[in-house]
Order: structure tokens, then C-alpha cells, then sequence
């Protein structure tokens, strides 16, 4: 995903899977209340056709650790290390993760493991901090494209972050 900017009419794209359906929309309406647009998906299935439909316009994919037919491993995998793909950001949603599943994870790749007992809420800041940590989005109309990439910066666990927009006002979540 190359960087660019964002109009002032366009949202943050964010992939939301998961095989439950209540916090399939739990998840999805905490992510749009934080200023993204969201795809979802209940299966590894349809996720994965969504993820290569629309892999290049995706901020950050938000994935139950036990989503059927391809879990969260498996998706980190494939978009990191077969796909190649360095720019995109996954959070994790697990449920009772190991000390063992979440180095795998975080070693596959993934950006953020939220405990799902934390709630969806918990989710959508941990997408926003990882969409912020990988730098890939300028959120100010009025930066010219020459200007509009932005420096790579290490994720820091307790880093505090802001997301300036025109209008004056800062996104800060909790």
C-alpha cells in the first residue's frame, strides 16, 4: 500500500472478521465511531476475498484469533510473509490467548493482540494506534502529495498518539 493522503470526504478502510455476528457488529460499529469505513466478513473464506479485492485501499484488518476457515495466524501469514505486504495493519481480537499464541502472532506480524474480554471498543483504539504506528496514512488534506509520505516509526506499547485533522480538533482515543 503506498502512502497517500486522504480528502476530506474519504475514511480510513478497515477489514473487520469475525465468526460471531453480534461482535462482528459491535466491532464494525466501534471502528466507523473512530472514523473508518468498514468491510466485514464472518469466515476466513469470504475474508480472504476481501482482504485481495481490496488489499491496496485497507488501513488495517481487525481479525478474531478463532475466525473459521482461516484464523488470525494464518491471515498475518499470508498478508506478511506470502503477500509481502509491510504497510497494512493487523490487530488481533483473541480470547484467552497464550503467552505462546501471542508471540506467534506478534512474530507473524500483527501489530496489536486485544483481549476480546476488553471489548470492541478496546479493538477499534488498538486499530487506530496501529494504523498511527505504521505511518502509512496522512489524515491532512492540505499536505502536498510530494509531502504526503510519512516516516516509519516503531510502535511503542504506551506510546500516546494524536491524530491531527483540518478542522482543528484531535482524535485521541482512550
Amino acid at each position: 500500500m503506498a502512502p497517500t493522503t486522504i480528502d476530506s470526504l474519504s475514511r480510513l478502510r478497515a477489514l473487520a472478521l469475525d465468526g460471531d455476528a453480534g461482535s462482528l457488529r459491535a466491532l464494525s460499529k466501534a471502528l466507523e465511531s473512530r472514523c473508518f469505513s468498514v468491510l466485514a466478513a464472518s469466515d476466513g473464506t469470504r475474508g480472504l476475498e476481501l482482504l485481495l479485492e481490496e488489499l491496496l485501499s485497507l488501513d488495517v484488518v481487525v481479525i478474531d484469533a478463532g475466525l473459521p476457515h482461516r484464523d488470525a495466524l494464518a491471515f498475518a501469514e499470508l498478508i506478511r510473509r506470502e503477500g509481502g505486504e509491510h504497510d497494512l495493519a493487523i490487530v488481533v481480537v483473541a480470547h484467552g490467548a497464550t503467552a505462546e499464541h501471542r508471540a506467534a502472532l506478534l512474530e507473524a506480524g500483527v501489530d496489536a493482540v486485544v483481549e476480546a474480554s476488553a471489548g470492541p471498543e478496546t479493538a477499534a483504539a488498538a486499530a487506530v494506534g496501529a494504523v498511527v504506528a505504521r505511518g502509512t496514512r496522512i489524515l491532512d488534506e492540505e499536505v502536498a502529495p510530494a509531502e504526503a509520505v510519512a516516516p516509519k516509526r516503531e510502535p511503542t506499547a504506551f506510546a500516546r498518539f494524536e491524530l491531527p485533522f483540518t478542522a482543528g480538533w484531535l482524535l485521541q482515543p482512550a
